[in-house]
């Protein structure tokens, strides 16, 4: 069907239809000019929501590090096992988060025990070497 009217028409009053010569047909609607570029980029969905407790997890890791070490390594343990149960269930995002917090939690438990562990030996061994050498008095 063309778009364009004929030579010399007669169109109806509100211009919607026209006289072929037998009949009013409908007057068509010029098709819309398709652009020579592509739409402009959209993203294709949007980026899934990063669980909070991966990130309290990571940050009180790292944390366990330089400020506290015992009840930071603890915290970054618990909450990173509670953000894995919570992106398993949810499909968030945050797991290498939430297992970086794990791994800076254990490590951190880890030397803390090791230095404890280290502490007692030192503090027992200088106690046993105290029994066992002799101390000088000063004897008049």
């Amino acid at each position: 069907m063309s778009t364009a009217l004929p030579p010399g028409p007669q169109v109806s009053p509100d211009g919607k239809w026209y006289w072929d010569g037998s009949k009013w047909a409908p007057v068509t609607a010029p098709a819309p000019v398709q652009a020579a570029y592509p739409p402009a980029y959209a993203y294709p969905y949007a980026a899934p929501r990063t669980n909070s407790m991966a990130i309290v997890s990571l940050v009180s890791g790292i944390l366990a590090w330089l400020l506290c070490p015992l009840l930071g390594g603890a915290l970054a343990v618990i909450f990173g096992h509670v953000a894995r149960g919570q992106i398993k269930q949810s499909g968030e995002a945050g797991g290498g988060m939430a297992i970086a917090g794990l791994v800076l939690g254990y490590a951190n438990l880890g030397v803390t025990a090791l230095v404890i562990v280290a502490w007692i030996f030192l503090v027992a061994g200088v106690a046993i070497l105290g029994a066992f050498i002799p101390s000088v008095s000063p004897t008049p």
